[in-house]
């Protein structure tokens, strides 16, 4: 029996919510308000946690303009011992695509605010009930109580957890232990204490403290009525006189005054380790206690773990820590990308604006072979795309590099506007594309239920211009037409403009939904910098000096082609080149800040601060128009500035 769907309406951000859980891990992975927590309280709203922790429904879980809010929960894979404990509240249902019917259980949890007001505050009226249309009976506590989650809140005070105390989880997790299921081993433990309660009381100091504590009773209390006070540490009771419930509770007493420590040589440990065993005695609750329907719900795992416990604790839950739990459902929901990273990539699901899109086969259009390549090539660093608002995905370290750098002398900063710069290493766009396209919602008409994040693919045009080609006279060319590329070359160079736009066109096959594909207006990313307004500039970057800048060609192609020929003809020149020419834009187009005067009147700041911005927007301005324009484009489009192509 696993969680299957979860369906809200008005609760807090989400609105209108649905998302299809996976039977094993769910990982839920997107920017800060948007959803996540919301998802996992709307669930323990709904099924109530094992702590026994009281949840009460408050004003701020009303959307917005909403006096009502209501959570459906879905169950599948149902056992006949499952269904014989909720027999009157499941529901039959056809199997989708077959004449098949089979039992699952809906949950509805509702919630409606009312008119009256106790000691102030709003009355809240909720009710669970069962069926898929919330018509069948309400489900009672013991029914409820079959399906209580395990709950890990985020920043949680582990240590606290894990003293001692009345109802702590140490208590139930030695309580469930099978040990403690022989009588022998509770009477040993029972006789253990009584035997060492005797020794305290005997003890020459515990006494005297006592005597003496005595004496105070008697000149403060009535003589009519002495009292005789005790030191110890179970109220000194005789074993033999305790009847069999008596000694249950002294059991239960004894195990709630233990206390669990990582480690008997070193008693303190941080708050990462300190979390780590609270979440280990929990998963080992989970597991003696045998439950039917065994959810756990985490928080922000990352909070307290460094990177490598991250990963070790995510392989745990992969593997169902060693199988003993393999039927164990988890909903995480994290920030980080290390996480996001070593997650299945079908188990990741990703929140943005109170909605869900599963990464699930069924729901992108993702292929077999991309998810392969995303589960190999999805590192730590391209998983920030899962928490990015906009994505630029680009295919070599000059644009990884340069490419924040034109943001910001644009004055459109990729950190204001929480763009990622996801660089693949080659031209395998397609596997991380399509991650933010939905399955047969290309229509513009679905757009309501696009992922809202916006994309863009910058690929290279790969088409060399005719002086870079080696040939007799031209002291310019470096490449060679070989008989395998001679026919490519041909059919779609500048002379054949139908070969050439059909090229184009056959590059952006990945466009569609928020996911754009921005082609070099020549070439190549550092070329058509060249072919753009930016040649002297590359020329600096690259020999250090703009000295012999003013003998190449006045031709632009034949300028550009000698400029390319020593990026291209050296190793690792493009990535020296990058971070070069992103000092010297930064020099030549940076904002304008005039360091202030001494004894500057306020009003004379201003118009300094005023000049300096004026400067910056003249800068800003002779900047963009030297870019090429599939850059700006990119830009523009990435951060917001341009309206997708189904709004325009």
């Amino acid at each position: 029996m696993y969680l299957s769907d979860v369906s809200i309406k008005n609760f807090r951000v989400l609105t209108d919510f649905r998302v299809r859980l996976n039977p094993s891990i769910n990982l839920i992975v997107g920017e800060n308000n948007s959803g996540k927590s919301a998802l996992v309280d709307a669930v323990r709203y709904a099924l109530s946690v094992n702590s026994g922790e009281w949840i009460r429904i408050q004003d701020r879980d009303f959307s917005r303009g909403a006096t009502s809010f209501s959570i459906q929960l879905k169950f599948e894979d149902i056992t006949a011992r499952q269904a014989a404990a909720f027999v009157e509240h499941l529901t039959h249902e056809t199997i989708p695509g077959t004449e098949d019917r089979r039992s699952v259980l809906y949950l509805n949890y509702q919630a409606e605010q009312t008119t009256h007001l106790i000691r102030g505050a709003r009355q809240i009226r909720t009710e669970l009930r069962s069926g898929a249309n919330a018509e069948g009976p309400s489900v009672e506590r013991e029914a409820r109580d079959f399906l209580a989650t395990t709950y890990l809140r985020p920043l949680r005070d582990a240590d606290a957890e894990l003293m001692g105390g009345r109802g702590s989880r140490l208590a139930q997790i030695l309580g469930s232990s099978d040990r403690f299921g022989e009588a022998a081993v509770i009477e040993n433990l029972l006789t253990t204490i009584v035997a060492a309660n005797a020794a305290i009381i005997e003890n020459d100091g515990v006494s005297a403290t006592r005597e003496r504590i005595e004496e105070q009773l008697r000149r403060l209390d009535f003589r009519t009525k002495p009292l005789s006070p005790l030191i110890s540490i179970m109220g000194g009771t005789d074993l033999e006189q305790l009847d069999a419930t008596e000694r249950k509770q002294m059991f239960r007493a004894i195990l709630e005054r233990l206390q669990l420590l990582i480690d008997s040589q070193e008693r303190y440990q941080g708050l990462g380790y300190s979390n780590l065993l609270f979440m280990a005695a929990e998963l080992l609750l989970l597991e003696q206690e045998q439950h039917d329907f065994p959810l756990l719900l985490i928080e922000e795992p990352e909070a307290h773990l460094h990177p490598q416990l991250q990963m070790k604790f995510l392989r745990a839950l992969r593997e169902g820590f060693g199988g003993q739990n393999s039927s164990l459902q988890s909903i995480l929901t994290t920030h980080s990308p290390n996480l996001a990273s070593k997650a299945p990539l079908e188990n990741v699901i990703i929140m943005a604006e109170g909605k869900a899109f599963s990464l699930r086969k069924d729901e992108t259009r993702l292929d077999a072979q991309n998810y392969v390549h995303l589960e190999k090539f999805l590192d730590v660093t391209k998983s920030n795309l899962f928490f990015a608002k906009g994505v630029m995905i680009v295919e070599g370290d000059g644009e990884n590099i340069l490419l924040s750098t034109f943001a910001d002398l644009l004055g459109t900063p990729f950190e204001d506007f929480g763009v990622s710069v996801v660089n693949v290493g080659s031209i395998a766009f397609a596997p991380f594309a399509r991650i933010f396209q939905r399955a047969g919602m290309d229509d513009p008409a679905n757009s309501a239920a696009w992922l809202g994040t916006r994309v863009v693919c910058l690929r290279d045009l790969d088409l060399w211009p005719e002086p870079a080609r080696i040939s007799e006279g031209n002291i310019y060319g470096f490449l060679q037409t070989k008989l395998g590329n001679q026919q490519y070359w041909e059919s779609h160079y500048a002379d054949n403009a139908q070969g050439r736009l059909n090229w184009v066109e056959s590059r952006k096959s990945l466009s569609g939904q928020n996911v754009r594909v921005e082609v070099s207006d020549h070439w190549t990313f550092e070329y058509a910098l060249l072919r753009a307004g930016l040649a002297a500039e590359v020329y600096q970057a690259l020999k250090g000096t703009l000295e012999g800048y003013d003998e190449l060609p006045a031709d632009p192609e034949l300028r550009a082609v000698a400029i390319y020929k020593d990026i291209a003809t050296q190793s690792g020149a493009k990535t020296k080149l990058a971070y070069a020419l992103s000092s010297v834009l930064m020099e030549e187009f940076g904002p304008i800040i005039t360091p202030a005067p001494e004894n500057e009147m306020p009003e004379q700041a201003d118009a300094r601060r005023q000049a300096d911005q004026a400067q910056t927007a003249e800068r800003r301005a002779v900047f963009r128009a030297a870019l090429p324009v599939y850059i700006v484009r990119a830009i523009d489009y990435v951060t917001g500035h341009e309206a997708p192509a189904a709004a325009a």
